[in-house]
């Protein structure tokens, strides 16, 4: 529904990979992108001939702007309820944006001077194992900080036994990783976060960013770890 110049430059630049789930009727976003794409998400969603009113749920994989910054206008757009890690609903309700470095990566041009995070009350608060349907499939959580603190990443297993995982920033396409110089991201913790991952022997891969593995997932998300496990650090997506 959206994708940024880390990705594929679908919407604003500084936007995330935003997915749409479908089933039964029942729609569900993972991810929200700046904001700034808000009109494009609803009209994207509309050219599918699905109504607005369909997308019921908005599940955040963290709270960094490119991935947050839409639930407040998506959840009003939708009626959707916003779900959220219970250690980030206080942050994302206030829009605090030095707790998510955005007044840093403002600074050096990674969003614009006057973009402005949009608080948003979350509805649910998610945790580890937690499951939750969109239509008649399962979404589960799996807690996954060290890009942030505040990172999940959700599962879905098809009818045909298909296990699609949406990572966020956590894990990408041939085991990259992002690793950033800010307050919150912990090394070792990623690597424990990609090790659980690893064991989940995903099929499909749909990250945060750049282009998905529509097979074979696990060798990337295995690359990534056993990089770590060998006592080194996977390429960063950020140059």
């Amino acid at each position: 529904m959206a994708s940024g110049k880390m990705g594929f430059d679908l919407t604003h630049p500084s936007d995330c990979n935003v997915y749409l789930v479908e089933d039964q009727g029942e729609l569900a976003l993972i991810d929200s992108g700046t904001g700034d794409s808000v009109n494009d998400i609803c009209s994207h969603i509309e050219a599918l001939d699905f109504s607005l009113s369909q997308v019921n749920k908005i599940f955040l994989t963290h709270i960094h702007a490119d991935h947050a910054g839409g639930a407040a206008a998506l959840k009003e757009r939708t009626g959707a309820d916003v779900f959220v890690i219970e250690s980030a609903y206080e942050t994302l309700k206030a829009g605090d944006e030095e707790a998510i470095d955005l007044t840093t990566a403002k600074k050096f041009g990674f969003y614009p001077e006057d973009y402005q995070f949009t608080p948003c009350v979350a509805d649910q608060l998610v945790k580890e194992g937690q499951e939750f349907s969109i239509g008649n499939l399962k979404l589960r959580v799996l807690e996954t900080p060290g890009h942030s603190r505040f990172d999940v990443s959700y599962v879905i297993e098809n009818k045909n036994g298909e296990t699609y995982l949406f990572s966020g920033d956590t894990v990408f396409y041939d085991g990259k990783i992002s690793m950033l110089h800010t307050q919150d991201f912990h090394l070792q913790t990623l690597a424990k976060s990609i090790e659980k991952l690893a064991d989940i022997k995903a099929n499909v891969l749909l990250p945060g960013h750049f282009h998905p593995a529509l097979k074979h997932a696990d060798t990337h998300i295995e690359k990534a770890n056993q990089i770590f496990q060998s006592m080194g650090v996977p390429s960063n997506i950020v140059e």
